[in-house]
């Protein structure tokens, strides 16, 4: 063969994979985001630090196994691969080898690096984030002082990881309070300058999928009209949402539960919930996901719900633990646009939420494992098949403090009902609220006597408010203010202004 045919195959097979390139930059943000499926967060390794005393780091590995775990290896992550995993969320903690002005240990950039040739190596996504340098009282949590320092590192990220094609994906930071409080303007002014960076950096990163910081990660926060989008010219951008809903399941430790002070000053311990899984709890995460793609992905654009899990090592319900991740994770790669990424510490000793043991290469509690490897083949029942089109919605299950609510999410309601027995006939001293808000985030509190209810042939009473001038928005909740423990809220139903989807919690429990 002569030099000729040579260079003529050679400019054949560089235009062969130049067309390639070009297919997978033109991929869209949700089609991107539904290829990588479901992942896992690699927590507590590279982006610990110390939080009590801030002593200096001296080297990666210090870092690395601050908080407990082993040093990380490939072998971890195709163990994770055969259950299905396709994506790592790879939190980074820069603080500990940046210098004042920003600029990054060599070493520490290497470590790094490292880690990412392994996820992509290994066929998987991987999220390279900005972690905890936003933690309360770390660098990036300054504000606009901070922005110089933020930009000097991005750019950093940006040109060594620049020839890296789609597999590796940027997420600007993690969850950020300025100066203590939430700063929407500021958060605008990140993002935005996240995108700027990033774009403007050459290689692959002009069309990398970049994740996008919500609202404190906060899922109601970030689906606000106050949470504003910035300008991205190749519109490849995603959002960052935390899932840790309800928090008194999920985080609440039973070893430390929280508190509050009434009126009177007196302590009110709130007990933690131990089990999930009754028909509001599945209503509620199914109105969570329709919002997201009501605020957000029937727009175009992506949802990446970076963390999601339920502390392991409390008196949660394991049954419990497993009905939630399987529900999540199932509606997740259900939805065209959303994936979620499992947070996971895995380390009993010295900390909580964990699932993958990476010593021993296995899951702490196999059903979970299992769970995730039915979804990935396949093997599950599809929520969103259970989804119906009604003008009314009825949930029967009272929370943990015996009161009822219904998360409503963008719905628009005119009617509230709520049936209740009321072991008493004295029904003056009977009293229920009616508590909820409205779009402009104004508390609503409506009294109702029991004397307002009306009897049923059972013996029940029913309770109609009408709530068409008062717009409620978000959620709708019956309490018991005053009157015998022994009355009790059978039901709560919302009227709809118009015809919305709904889930059939019913159907789909019967088919489970």
């Amino acid at each position: 063969m002569n030099y000729l045919n040579i260079i003529l195959i050679a400019i054949f097979l560089s235009s062969l994979l130049f067309s390639y390139l070009s297919l997978i930059t033109k991929k869209s943000a949700i089609q991107i985001v539904n290829e990588m499926d479901f992942g896992w967060n690699l927590a507590n390794s590279f982006e610990c630090f110390d939080v009590n005393t801030n002593r200096k780091i001296d080297n990666p590995d210090e870092q690395i196994t601050l908080w407990g775990n082993p040093i990380p290896t490939k072998e971890n992550l195709l163990k994770l691969k055969k259950y299905g995993f396709k994506t790592i969320r790879f939190p980074v903690t820069w603080m500990n080898f940046m210098d004042e002005s920003g600029k990054v240990d060599k070493d520490w950039m290497a470590r790094v690096r490292q880690m990412v040739d392994w996820i992509i190596n290994s066929n998987m996504y991987c999220i390279l984030n900005v972690h905890h340098d936003g933690f309360t009282n770390n660098w990036l949590s300054k504000g606009e002082n901070a922005k110089e320092k933020f930009i000097l590192l991005w750019k950093q990220i940006a040109n060594e990881f620049k020839a890296y094609d789609e597999h590796l994906i940027f997420e600007g930071m993690n969850d950020i309070e300025y100066n203590g409080e939430y700063n929407y303007t500021l958060l605008l002014i990140f993002n935005q300058a996240f995108i700027d960076i990033i774009r403007n950096s050459g290689g692959y990163n002009k069309d990398r999928l970049l994740v996008l910081s919500g609202a404190n990660k906060d899922i109601d926060l970030t689906c606000s009209e106050d949470y504003k989008i910035p300008y991205d010219p190749s519109n490849k951008i995603a959002i960052s949402i935390h899932y840790y809903i309800p928090v008194y399941f999920t985080v609440e430790r039973d070893d430390d539960p929280w508190y509050y002070y009434d009126g009177e000053g007196v302590k009110v311990i709130i007990t933690p919930m131990t089990k999930w899984g009754n028909d509001n709890h599945y209503k509620e995460m199914f109105s969570y996901f329709e919002t997201m793609k009501k605020t957000f992905i029937d727009k175009g654009i992506p949802v990446v719900i970076t963390e999601i899990g339920v502390v392991t090592e409390q008196q949660k319900e394991i049954e419990s633990i497993r009905e939630y991740l399987f529900f999540e994770f199932s509606m997740s790669v259900s939805y065209n646009g959303i994936m979620s990424c499992l947070f996971d510490k895995s380390n009993k000793i010295f900390a909580d939420i964990n699932f993958f043991d990476r010593i021993n290469y296995k899951w702490f509690d196999e059903k979970i494992g299992e769970n995730f490897r039915k979804i990935h083949r396949g093997n599950f029942i599809n929520p969103t098949n259970y989804y119906i089109t009604t003008n009314r919605e009825t949930v029967k299950s009272v929370d943990f403090e015996r009161n009822i609510y219904l998360k409503i999410g963008t719905k628009e309601i005119i009617r509230v009902m709520f049936n209740v027995d009321i072991l008493t006939n004295l029904l003056w001293s009977v009293g229920f609220g009616l508590i909820s808000s409205t779009k402009e985030g104004l508390q609503i509190s409506i009294q109702i006597s029991g004397t307002e209810g009306k009897k049923e042939y059972d013996g029940s009473y029913t309770f109609t408010v009408d709530v068409t001038n008062i717009k409620i928005s978000n959620t709708v909740e019956v309490q018991k203010w005053w009157g015998y423990d022994d009355t009790i809220i059978n039901y709560l139903t919302v009227e709809f202004n118009q015809y919305y989807t709904i889930f059939n919690y019913d159907a789909y429990k019967s088919d489970l």
